[in-house]
């Protein structure tokens, strides 16, 4: 039931966040293309950027959530013995999770004191209420999700992956290739 749950619900933050990007990369293109060759920027272009940005940023959060991407100093957490690792871990989620409920909240406030004087952007005018509304949402979704792999560290659905000497040393250089060229470079030697 759950997994169906996040799994609509990844599905459907996916699709926004498609959207979305392909909306920021038509405003852009067309507002250089107007700026530059026709002199005629894109009215309201930087809102809508900034808008779209925020939005963007925000999707993003439940997503790097779920996967513990976020940014992490390993310095003892290699080190630490598998029952550690666990409690390191869920401590770690449980912290974000509550970092994220706080921002939830100070977001959701914001937007009740934007709605109170019914605050809007200078140049197109839309209302900034429901934008803080949609981020403060998104970042209670993403505390979910911390919450959720605290559960699933608990009930040992979920286990702290642990990495050999070779993917720490190149764990900041994954990308396609790069790792294999360097491996490939060392044998050769």
């Amino acid at each position: 039931m759950i997994k169906n749950i996040i799994h609509i619900l990844n599905n459907l933050l996916l699709t926004f966040c498609v959207i979305s990007l392909s909306f920021l990369v038509i405003i852009t293109v067309i507002d250089v293309i107007g700026r530059y060759i026709l002199g005629l920027p894109l009215p309201g272009a930087s809102e809508l950027t900034e808008i779209i940005l925020a939005i963007l940023i925000y999707i993003g959060l439940p997503y790097i959530c779920r996967d513990e991407g976020h940014v992490t100093v390993s310095i003892l957490s290699h080190s630490l013995k598998s029952n550690l690792s666990k409690l390191h871990s869920i401590i770690v989620n449980l912290l974000i999770g509550i970092i994220l409920i706080s921002i939830g909240i100070q977001l959701y406030l914001y937007g009740i004191n934007l709605k109170s004087y019914n605050d809007i952007t200078t140049f197109l005018e839309i209302p900034k209420a429901p934008i803080a509304f949609i981020l403060s949402a998104l970042s209670f979704l993403a505390s979910f999700m911390n919450f959720l792999n605290c559960y699933q560290y608990l009930t040992n659905k979920k286990t702290v992956s642990s990495q050999n000497l070779e993917e720490r040393i190149y764990a900041s250089y994954k990308r396609p290739g790069i790792i294999e060229s360097s491996i490939t470079d060392k044998k050769e030697r």
